[in-house]
């Protein structure tokens, strides 16, 4: 039996009695008595209803309630004889107190009819103990630094459930026993003609097969990711931490060894932030489409893949020319920047714009008026190099200082990667990308300087003109990395004449970039055109028609002015009662969103007003045929920065939790934690699901129908009063997930007896606990985490998993269980693993349209086989699949 001491010494004027643990010898007496005195139909309520001789504080009686356990368990009579006789022969007596102490338990019973009550407060007299017990424990661990406090907070809520569960669990049992309990519940189900044992699923094909989600169950549910929507490997993804930007299919191969990797995202406040990627996808050869943008900006990416417009996401080939996109308009800079001599900058960026630095030694070329030939010169000189004008003079050899020893300036351009590039080829080093802005101003001040002009007359623009659309993709974004909103165009005639070489041209000219690029970037040699510019803009008025939000923008007006009159919208505005706001035919302006969303008391309005981005005009969408593609995972905003557009990154377990917490009978508590969508996503999918709206038409709105609006509310009300519970934190660990599981359950106890299932979407997004850079490993710690959550609440744990990109390379697309990602110890700890698959995902000329199969590859207790569905993509939702006779 446990001891229980106290951290300090009690006064001397406590009682003993009041040192000791919760206990009560009456109710113990009182029970024991109480049996030996009783007929076995009612002292079995007390013994079968759990209670065991360690509830009992006295040892003797613990001693005592066993011999009549043993009794019982072998059909024997209980009384003060056979106990007796029971102990003696067992060599026990002595420890029971002997003959009288049996005899006198008898004398000790108030009334033999209160014996229930009798062994609810030696029950309840334990469970204090147990308390107290766990109590000190918790203090220990604290005390003594005994890991760290999530880790201690983790185990202290496990000791708390656990000692409110009064979980007997650990304890070995008979297996006698156990099959005693199985033969009463299989004699139950067998006469009352009952198969389900477990959470219904819904699906009445996977419960005959599985007999429901069964209690401590952990279940996999595995499909590819995305459902396929991803972008060409050449896509061109920015990294907030370093600065420059990296090729997609580098960072999925990074993300895929381990290493962690940063992308720009923008969060439902419209601000761009630093997030990191969680995980990363190849999604196999596809075919892409080229999205081209007015700004000249551009996404290669597959028909499916979303894109953000003012009213919410849509799908690529949902849009069209003419649509609006968001591009961000600035990027955050959220790591340590580099650092490089300015010599160094200078040089990179003068012969990036003018230098021949394809063989023997560079040279920089220069007109007879040129205005960086001086500073070209002196940054020669810091660099440790010979600047060496030629017989012309229109051009510098930049030679080593001697007949011996390297040419810093060549091995400059080579540490750089621009050795040997001709003008077509030429781009801005990714060391550039890395450093602050100052020193980007500082680059671009050069680079202007010999390819860039301004103009101040009839025209107001600053331009940058290069025959490699490479480079001007890096100026504008360059450019960004300031704040300034460039344009690229592909200018009319060839470079040459009879040539196809065509050339790009980087153009500011917007009135509030154009004041900044003069602030921000003085470019060398041209501080008269400068100064003339700013003169010129100073005496203009400011155009609000070209950085503008959609005209779509005014039907969110439209929903935050509700049922005031426009009348008194102008008037709160200090307008005139009929002035015209030109609602839905113009966009509107930043100053006028944010004008109106004050007057409307609208935040979110307020938040489209200050957004960091830029709504962009789409000129064109072409195919341009099949590639290998990949996608990235942004835990919470789900959405990153690709080529500079804004590119957004599980139907069947949320049709689960819908089945369960909707069932109309026996409704029970489900718990999601949704780790790829957000609330407000998830939301929508339940109401898109059960409703059979499209999700399309609650995202643009499309509700005008009072039959569809009906529809939503009254679904909107049975979720209101459904036990469906969200998390959609998106960095959580499995600790947070069990701790927060148990709390569920517990507030749930009373009104529903717990949790009846607990969802995970998906497993390989949670963060791991562990210190480990193995991500096998870290996997293998999640999924164990899982599975003991499982046994612990005794309640089916489904995580959606990832499949790895194996089954693409295949033949025959269908999933098995080593398609699972990491898929050793996910294998190991499942009870059931289940795979989808449509196989109209993979060929368009299949013969089972809008059908799917749940491929049940693995079932410890069960068969295996598949269970045919039917996939409704536009709302989305799987149905069992009702075949023709």
């Amino acid at each position: 039996m446990s001891t229980y001491e106290y951290e300090q010494e009690a006064p001397s004027s406590m009682s003993q009695a009041a040192l000791a643990p919760p206990h009560s010898l009456e109710a113990e007496q009182s029970v024991l008595g109480a049996v030996l005195l009783s007929d076995k139909v009612h002292y079995a309520y007390v013994i079968e209803e759990g209670l065991r001789p360690e509830d009992f504080y006295r040892e003797r009686h613990q001693v005592i309630y066993q011999s009549m356990l043993d009794l019982y368990n072998e059909s024997e009579p209980i009384d003060v004889v056979t106990v007796t006789e029971h102990l003696r022969a067992r060599g026990a007596l002595e420890n029971a107190g002997g003959p009288a102490e049996i005899d006198a338990l008898t004398a000790a019973v108030p009334a033999v009819g209160n014996l229930r009550r009798y062994g609810s407060i030696v029950r309840e007299m334990s469970l204090l103990r147990k308390l107290l017990t766990a109590t000190y424990e918790i203090q220990s661990s604290v005390h003594n630094h005994e890991g760290l406090p999530r880790d201690i907070v983790e185990q202290a809520e496990k000791a708390m459930l656990e000692v409110g569960r009064d979980d007997r669990q650990k304890d070995f049992r008979k297996v006698g026993e156990v099959l005693h309990e199985e033969l009463d519940r299989w004699h139950e189900l067998s006469t009352e003609g009952k198969s389900m044992t477990g959470t219904p699923s819904g699906f009445h094909e996977l419960d005959e097969m599985t007999g429901g989600f069964q209690p401590g169950n952990m279940i996999i549910v595995a499909a590819r990711p995305s459902m396929g929507k991803c972008c060409g490997g050449s896509t061109l993804v920015y990294d907030p931490e370093r600065g420059y930007r990296r090729r997609l299919d580098e960072v999925v191969r990074d993300v895929e060894m381990g290493s962690e990797c940063f992308v720009a995202s923008l969060g439902p406040d419209f601000k761009l932030r630093t997030s990191r990627v969680s995980a990363s996808m190849r999604s196999g050869v596809k075919p892409l489409f080229r999205l081209t943008t007015k700004l000249g900006r551009h996404i290669e990416a597959t028909a499916n893949h979303p894109l953000l417009t003012v009213r919410g996401w849509r799908q690529l080939d949902e849009l069209s020319s003419g649509d609006r996109i968001a591009v961000p308009r600035n990027l955050p800079r959220a790591g340590l920047q580099q650092t490089m001599p300015d010599c160094e900058i200078v040089l990179l960026a003068a012969l990036i714009a003018d230098g021949n630095i394809i063989q023997g030694t560079p040279r920089f070329c220069f007109g007879p008026d040129s205005p960086i030939a001086d500073t070209a010169e002196y940054a020669t000189e810091q660099i440790g190099a010979w600047y060496s004008l030629t017989k012309r003079g229109d051009s510098a050899h930049l030679r080593r200082p001697g007949t011996t020893g390297t040419n810093v300036v060549t091995e400059l351009l080579k540490a750089n990667g621009l050795w040997g590039k001709r003008s077509e080829h030429k781009f801005v080093p990714d060391a550039i990308f890395g450093l602050d802005n100052d020193r980007i101003a500082r680059f671009l001040s050069v680079l202007y300087a010999c390819d860039g002009h301004i103009y101040a007359e009839r025209l107001r623009q600053v331009g940058y003109t290069t025959i490699s659309r490479r480079l001007a993709d890096d100026v504008q974004h360059l450019l960004l990395r300031l704040g300034i909103v460039a344009k690229i165009r592909k200018l009319p005639r060839p470079v040459y004449e009879g040539t196809e070489k065509t050339a790009w041209e980087v153009l500011v000219t917007g009135q509030e970039d154009l004041r900044r690029f003069l602030d921000e970037v003085p470019v060398v040699g041209k501080t008269a055109a400068r100064v003339r510019l700013l003169d010129g803009l100073a005496t203009v008025r400011a155009k609000t028609n070209v950085d503008t939000i959609p005209p779509e923008g005014w039907q969110l007006v439209t929903a935050a002015k509700g049922e005031r009159s426009w009348r008194t919208v102008s008037a709160a505005a200090g307008y005139p009662d009929n002035h015209n706001w030109h609602v839905g035919t113009r966009g509107l302006s930043r100053p006028r969103m944010a004008q109106l969303a004050e007057v409307l008391d609208a935040p979110h309005l307020q938040q489209l007003a200050e957004a960091d981005v830029w709504w962009d005009e789409i000129a064109s969408i072409e195919p341009i045929g099949d590639q290998e593609t990949y996608d990235l995972e942004v835990p919470g905003d789900h959405n990153f920065v690709a080529n500079d557009i804004v590119v957004h990154n599980s139907a069947l377990v949320t049709n689960f939790a819908e089945n369960v917490a909707l069932h109309p009978d026996r409704p029970r508590p489900v718990a999601l934690f949704s780790l790829e969508m957000s609330e407000s996503e998830l939301a929508q999918r339940f109401i898109a699901s059960q409703a059979s709206i499209k999700g399309d038409d609650l995202r643009k709105g499309r509700l005008k129908d009072e039959r569809k609006w009906k529809r939503v509310l009254e679904t909107a009300a049975r979720y209101d009063k459904s036990p469906l519970y969200v998390d959609d934190s998106s960095d959580i660990g499995i600790l947070e997930v069990r701790a927060k599981a148990r709390r569920l359950h517990q507030q749930t106890m009373s009104e529903y007896g717990g949790l009846g299932m607990i969802i995970v979407d998906y497993l390989q997004l949670l963060r791991t606990d562990a210190r480990t850079d193995n991500r096998v490993q870290a996997i293998g710690e999640i999924s164990r985490g899982l599975k003991i959550l499982a046994r612990e609440l005794e309640v089916p744990v489904i995580a959606l998993s990832q499949l790895s990109r194996g089954v693409e390379s295949r033949t025959d697309k269908r999933p098995m269980l080593s398609d699972l990602r990491e898929s050793g110890q996910i294998e190991q700890d499942a009870d059931l693993v289940m795979f989808i698959y449509r196989d109209e995902y993979y060929n368009e000329n299949t013969d089972r349209p809008g059908e799917a199969d749940l491929i049940v590859a693995k079932h410890r207790n069960g068969g295996l086989g598949d269970v045919p569905l039917t996939f409704q993509g536009e709302y989305p939702r799987f149905l069992g699949l009702q075949r023709a006779a």
